[in-house]
């Protein structure tokens, strides 16, 4: 999947009625995921920049509504769309795949787990989650306009630089 490839979205998805503007979707691997806890404190930090650009955020996640509305309101994320995917279908509509067993014994991922743990804490994960990769899209339309798609849980990125590609893509 590449900028303006088509989603074939879950027919019962939100995300179908979000058309009119450029929507950053942010799916999760779980609540309990340190690096899942970052990726919400780090789009709470950015969110002013994305409202800015017209760009609404959307999170998905494995987790139910009731799991996820606490870690809603700590990142102060009310007002953002949330799908909950417990089939993961989502996952595979956006193509997201799997790590593989060594890296959940990647050093580089615990070092940078333990650091990310001390600013945003950790809990159990569901074993289905803890191999599923993250990712970060860009879509409108149905289309796909930006993405980021994980090579490690572990991995931090731009959700602006993320948004204002897909701008970029979208005015040419």
């Amino acid at each position: 999947m590449g900028p303006d490839s088509t989603l074939n979205l879950p027919a019962d998805s939100p995300l179908r009625h979000l058309q009119d503007d450029p929507v950053l979707v942010v799916l999760l691997r779980s609540f309990g995921c340190t690096f899942c806890r970052e990726a919400m404190a780090d789009v709470a930090a950015a969110k002013p920049q994305l409202d800015a650009a017209g760009v609404r955020v959307a999170f998905v996640h494995g987790g139910s509504p009731e799991e996820a509305e606490p870690f809603f309101a700590k990142y102060r994320l009310t007002d953002v769309v949330r799908v909950s995917d417990p089939s993961l279908a989502h996952y595979q509509a956006f193509g997201l795949g799997r790590t593989g067993p060594q890296a959940l014994l990647d050093p580089v991922v615990w070092a940078r787990g333990a650091v990310c743990a001390i600013s945003h804490g950790f809990g159990s994960q569901p074993a289905e989650l803890m191999r599923q990769l993250p990712g970060v899209f860009v879509v409108q339309h149905g289309a796909v306009l930006s993405e980021y798609r994980h090579q490690s849980p572990a991995d931090r990125p731009n959700y602006v630089a993320i948004a204002r590609r897909a701008l970029e893509m979208k005015a040419m």
